[in-house]
């Protein structure tokens, strides 16, 4: 498995780094961890100069960087790029053909608010792949704990199936979730939940997925209610309309959902 980690040196982008050697397989996986210099469209000299010094100093650390993790079981390798950071992650997990990319929310300019940094945004948009999102207060996240946040949709089979399959690798733990309104159950609802419970156990045996059923208000809401108490990796599918709705069209809902303390996987 392939992992692309950008970093941009801050504590944050190192936590991301510490997430995905953690979840890394020694001697199979590879990262390769990804420092973009932004490219900034003027000709003045002194700007030049200042993306050469970027670009140095961008060598140097990346070099530190490296010789604090060679101990690692994994291959890791470091790259440096100029131009638009969520344009390169994205061309870069294309071109590369990486499986996830792990990065931080926050960035090294220092955002006060708890909100997703606008790269981390492009990049679940535009990456050809999952993408795990790590906030600055993921420290005490239980890696081996995967909670699916799932709404009975035609797109989600193959989600699962990746979830499933990684979850095992992962040697974690699988909770499939599903956010219902009301407390009033119609038949059909019932049967949905009985059949997911049939379909998790006989497909995925050998992880014992769990399935629960929250009926406490929108997909965010309830989610992120869950998560304060159930502390792990949220996974969400990015065709999940509803969720991805709430996200980025309610500013409410925004602060909310970014506000989150653990991680936040992004299914493909």
């Amino acid at each position: 498995m392939h992992y692309l980690v950008p970093v941009d040196f801050s504590e944050n982008s190192r936590q991301a780094l510490d997430i995905a050697l953690a979840l890394a397989s020694p001697r199979v996986d590879r990262i390769t961890v990804i420092h973009i210099v932004e490219t900034h469209y003027d000709f003045a000299s002194q700007v030049a100069l200042f993306t050469q010094q970027q670009l140095k100093e961008g060598r140097k650390r990346g070099k530190e960087l490296l010789e604090k993790h060679a101990h690692a079981q994994v291959s890791l390798r470091f790259k440096l790029e100029e131009g638009n950071p969520a344009i390169q992650i994205s061309q870069q997990a294309a071109k590369q053909k990486v499986d996830l990319v792990v990065m931080g929310t926050q960035g090294a300019s220092g955002i006060t608010k708890s909100l997703i940094g606008t790269v981390a945004v492009s990049v679940i948009r535009e990456a050809p792949c999952p993408v795990l999102v790590v906030p600055a207060t993921a420290a005490k996240t239980n890696l081996h704990q995967f909670v699916l946040g799932l709404e009975f949709a035609e797109h989600e089979p193959p989600t699962l199936d990746w979830l499933a399959k990684q979850v095992k690798k992962w040697k974690g733990k699988l909770q499939v979730i599903h956010v219902q309104p009301f407390e009033k159950q119609e038949f059909k609802q019932v049967l949905l939940e009985l059949g997911i419970k049939q379909y998790l156990s006989k497909k995925y045996p050998s992880i014992k997925a769990e399935f629960l059923k929250l009926t406490d208000g929108k997909p965010t809401e309830a989610l992120g209610t869950y998560m304060k108490s159930h502390p792990g990796i949220l996974v969400m599918s990015h065709a999940h309309q509803g969720f991805w709705e709430e996200l980025f069209t309610k500013s409410k809902s925004i602060q909310m959902a970014f506000q989150t303390q653990v991680p936040l996987l992004i299914l493909r």
